[in-house]
């Protein structure tokens, strides 16, 4: 059964409860982990809205998901990550662009790769613990 876009909705309202109660015990890594799981719930509910045939252009995941992607860009120490910091920096604009790119075009198949590339991010930060 496919879900709905208000299930995914709900879903991720539910996260963010959950990640709220988390963030006040969290270090730096597990915090940068739960923006990755807000990310990509954000991303997923544009994507359900696609699907469904919704117009995603100026909705709250769209612009949750862009406040993400600047948040995690914003939070990058350059100094002591050095091109680590850098490639993610340009990651992280990359995601960007192809967000603003697949938001305004209201493109299913753009929004997946998207979600792809970060999971691909967040799973090599996980790797971190």
């Amino acid at each position: 059964m496919a879900a709905t876009a208000s299930t995914v909705r709900a879903t991720g309202h539910y996260r963010r409860m959950q990640a709220e109660s988390r963030a006040a015990g969290a270090d730096p890594v597990e915090l940068v982990t739960m923006l990755y799981d807000e990310l990509e719930v954000a991303v997923g509910v544009l994507g359900a809205m696609v699907r469904q045939g919704q117009p995603i252009s100026a909705t709250e995941p769209a612009h949750r998901a862009r406040a993400i992607l600047i948040g995690l860009d914003a939070g990058l120490d350059h100094e002591a990550g050095g091109d680590v910091a850098a490639a993610l920096s340009r990651v992280y604009a990359s995601m960007r662009r192809k967000l603003d790119k697949t938001v305004a075009a209201n493109d299913a198949d753009g929004l997946a790769e998207l979600l792809d590339g970060i999971q691909t991010v967040s799973g090599a930060w996980r790797q971190l613990r």
